[in-house]
């Protein structure tokens, strides 16, 4: 078969349900092979920086690899930011690309395609030849899944109209071998715990497995601590006793007075960088124990007095049978705690609103208990998400995706696509600001129309740039530059195809659950927040 053909087989024989995209020249052909099949979803992105971003988002949700593919020149430079998101995040996907033929010196298209990508963090892995293209592509996958960020896999547009003969190409990468601890580091471990009277289990995205589960909460009830998460752990031990919610800079006031008063940290599965560990506040007065399965992870951020190799179950069975085999006791540390409500925010309204908005802390509360609970959540970044990381749940780690690890606004749209392809039988709701609706998700939300995708957008608009509005208040100067009359979003939905209302008062908000629930499944709705930009807070 030809070799576009091939590639698209090779996908579709790797388990590939869905792939994200914009054709042009260099890819269109195997992305129409691949969409032929009948078991297979080529979902069209209105920008390449989406398609990649939309397969970040069906990897951080299934748990997988996600694939994506453009053409060539500024069909990848339009894909930069992306990358960079996606190796922030540590997700894997793969973005097959088209390339220049190397003969066609004076196409305008033509770039250092590999420079480009590399400078986003991204691997990149050539196509060689027709003949090993398929060893390519596989070593492209193990690759991601093994370094847990986005490879390029480049493909020059002449060699795809070579004859090959299939072949498929394994993409497994060995699981990693139960973790055999001890020595040294296992002696200083248990020790450290059996002299800790006020310690913390704590799990990051890399101990989120039903197993991770499981073997921390058997640790912490065994030496008596409460439990925490990471920001993108969140909600992995909900409904349990002795829960502190996330740990670092969103973490609420008892919580964090909880665990300034810790002297001892366990952390699985979490690189310890400056949201977790609040620019450092948190580890102070403590010792720390970290685990994890990569060795890149362990001491990156933060030089911990033991760091353990292995992954979170095999490590916590090996500390709990030498505690039990020492007879050490219990810290006693959770009961001088209460059961619940430690991760619960308290909530505060702001006065002297201006007329035709709400307050956001009360509204976002009240959002996230009448919106469907059974929902996948995605947060873009913004002045407003600091405070929504703390308010807003999920039904577990795996069920909320974030797009703010790079900083940028206006990447949620793109994400929030990828996951509602990857969970079809479930609402996606995404949080936005105004801005970052303007920035980025206005082109995408279309794309979830023609998708027909049940996906519910709610849009904070304070009509600003919210996080230089605030600089600006507090440094006494005119915000004027970082203020805009944006066109009316409900009405700019309803043109794209999609639903729209507005929520600009206490009844207009009462009305929304009636609003919600009557909603048409198979297309967008925009709910548009007004809020005062004078009347809100970052953190």
């Amino acid at each position: 078969m030809r070799l576009y053909a091939a590639l698209a087989e090779a996908l579709w024989a790797g388990g590939v349900a869905h792939l994200f995209g914009v054709v042009g020249d260099a890819n269109a052909y195997m992305v129409d092979a691949f969409a032929r099949r009948d078991d297979t979803r080529y979902v069209a992105m209105a920008n390449e920086n989406g398609a990649v971003l939309a397969a970040m988002g069906a990897a951080m949700l299934g748990g997988g690899v996600g694939f994506a593919t453009v053409t060539h020149g500024p069909a990848l430079t339009n894909c930069v930011t992306a990358l960079a998101e996606a190796t922030k995040s540590n997700t894997p996907l793969v973005l097959l690309c088209g390339d220049t033929p190397a003969k066609d010196r004076e196409n305008l298209q033509n770039i250092d395609q590999k420079a480009i990508i590399i400078s986003s963090g991204a691997g990149f892995e050539q196509m060689r030849s027709p003949e090993t293209a398929l060893v390519d592509l596989a070593r492209a996958v193990r690759r991601a899944l093994a370094e847990r960020r986005p490879v390029a896999f480049n493909m020059p547009a002449e060699m795809q109209w070579s004859e090959v003969e299939f072949e498929p190409v394994s993409w497994d990468v060995p699981i990693l071998a139960q973790s055999k601890v001890e020595g040294e580091a296992l002696e200083n471990a248990v020790g450290i715990i059996a002299a800790a009277r006020r310690p913390v289990v704590l799990a990051g995205r890399g101990a989120i497995d039903a197993q991770d589960r499981a073997a921390l909460i058997n640790l912490a009830r065994r030496i008596e601590a409460p439990l925490a998460t990471t920001m993108r752990a969140k909600n992995l031990f909900a409904g349990k006793d002795h829960v502190l919610g996330v740990y670092g800079t969103v973490s609420t006031a008892a919580a964090g007075e909880a665990i300034q008063k810790a002297d001892c940290l366990i952390a699985f599965g979490a690189s310890l960088n400056f949201h977790t560990t609040a620019q450092g506040s948190f580890l102070e007065g403590k010792r720390v124990i970290q685990v994890a399965d990569r060795v890149q992870d362990l001491g990156t951020n933060v030089v911990p007095d033991v760091a353990i190799l292995g992954r979170a179950k095999d490590v916590t069975d090996t500390i709990l049978y030498w505690l039990d085999e020492a007879g050490i006791p219990g810290s006693g540390h959770t009961n001088d705690l209460p059961a619940q409500g430690l991760d619960r925010p308290v909530i505060t309204s702001v006065k002297g609103l201006r007329q035709g908005c709400v307050d956001f802390l009360t509204t976002l509360d009240r959002l996230n208990q009448i919106l469907p609970q059974e929902r996948t959540l995605v947060t873009d970044a913004g002045r407003w998400m600091v405070r929504s990381y703390g308010l807003l749940t999920a039904p577990g780690p795996r069920d909320h995706v974030t797009s703010a690890s790079f900083g940028s606004i206006g990447l949620g749209m793109a994400t929030a696509i990828g996951a509602a392809a990857q969970r079809p039988d479930r609402p996606t709701v995404l949080f936005c600001g105004d801005g970052g609706f303007m920035l980025g998700n206005l082109s995408e939300f279309n794309s979830a129309v023609r998708e027909r995708m049940d996906l519910i957008c709610v849009v904070f608009n304070d009509g600003s740039y919210g996080a230089e509005h605030i600089q600006f208040r507090e440094k006494q100067m005119d915000p004027g530059i970082t203020l805009f009359e944006w066109p009316d979003f409900v009405s700019v939905a309803q043109a794209l195809g999609g639903g729209g209302v507005r929520v600009s008062s206490l009844q207009e908000l009462d009305d929304l659950p009636r609003i919600i629930d009557s909603r048409t499944k198979d297309r967008p709705l925009l709910i548009d927040v007004r809020l005062d930009p004078d009347c809100m807070t970052m953190w």
